[in-house]
């Protein structure tokens, strides 16, 4: 992400999608850096980072470590309304000390940002709500089932709607055309890439039956998202429970979701926590959970359902 915002902010904003180009900015701020690594955010992203990208990589990592912190804290107070009163301040350490919430700080990702958008959008009014649950648009494999919340209301729906329409919109004004027609070569190596801590089904099931067919993976991804789309619609007519199992399942349902993607998760873990069994059982869980994915045992699927399930329970 820094390599593309820096490329925004020395004039080279048509390269954003370029892999090559992307992959020679990263090498030129870290040397180490000889293997692309994917950039499937939009473009419009890189234009707002392009400030930090003016910047040496050492002060913009900092600042946006720090804006990721604050943005984790931010949604752990919004987040603090579906969990029992007395278990507030048992889930704040958690919400930014997880496993999940140091690598999406340390590696400076975006997901702190979007889990505060979903957070935010639990207490703003619908038109507004729907916005920001669009801003899940900067990770988009997590865009989907949001979308599939935001789309059953009609006033969230202009709000989605006009979100992601401003996004595709700035991000073909920093890239132009030939720049967006690149785009999508960078969200299809999501759907094939099969990393180390991959939290999905999809993952899951391609280190079974194999990952590298395209036409596979597009059947899979639809058939997970239909199933996502059904665990979130058919359980419930609240807008806030929606909500939480979207959280739940756009993890689940993604193609590509690593380890800091499960932050997404935080909403399922606050509606559990009714009791302090319940908030012991599942932090202490799922920080197990996340160190045993880390180290290469897939299972973290599992307990992205029970939580999915518990958090229904309440």
């Amino acid at each position: 992400m820094y390599a593309a915002a820096r490329l925004v902010a020395t004039g080279a904003a048509a390269s954003v999608t370029d892999a090559n180009a992307l992959l020679a900015m990263e090498h030129a701020a870290l040397p180490e850096r000889t293997i692309f690594l994917n950039d499937p955010n939009p473009p419009a992203l890189a234009l707002l980072m392009a400030p930090l990208g003016a910047l040496p990589i050492v002060p913009a990592y900092a600042i946006w470590a720090a804006l990721g912190a604050v943005a984790l804290a931010a949604a752990a107070y919004y987040l603090g309304r579906l969990a029992d009163p007395r278990q507030r301040m048992r889930l704040l350490p958690f919400a930014i000390l997880a496993p999940p919430s140091l690598i999406a700080l340390t590696e400076g990702q975006t997901t702190p940002f979007v889990l505060l958008a979903v957070a935010a959008s639990l207490r703003a009014p619908p038109l507004w709500s729907g916005a920001l649950l669009g801003l899940a648009a900067f990770r988009p494999q997590l865009l989907p089932l949001f979308a599939v919340v935001a789309l059953t209301e009609r006033r969230r729906a202009v709000g989605l709607v006009i979100t992601t329409v401003i996004v595709a919109l700035v991000s073909l004004a920093t890239v132009g055309f030939e720049g967006m027609a690149r785009y999508p070569d960078l969200l299809t190596r999501i759907a094939t890439e099969l990393r180390p801590g991959e939290l999905g089904l999809a993952a899951l099931v391609r280190r079974v039956i194999g990952g590298e067919d395209i036409v596979l993976n597009a059947a899979l991804a639809g058939l997970l998202f239909a199933v996502a789309g059904a665990a979130v619609l058919i359980r419930s007519r609240m807008f806030t429970t929606r909500v939480v199992d979207a959280s739940v399942w756009s993890i689940l349902a993604a193609p590509h979701a690593l380890l800091h993607d499960g932050v997404m998760a935080y909403p399922a873990v606050a509606r559990a926590a009714s009791t302090t069994r319940a908030t012991v059982l599942w932090v202490g869980t799922g920080i197990i959970t996340a160190l045993v994915q880390q180290a290469g045992i897939p299972i973290a699927p599992f307990w992205l359902l029970a939580v999915w399930w518990s958090s229904n329970r309440r």
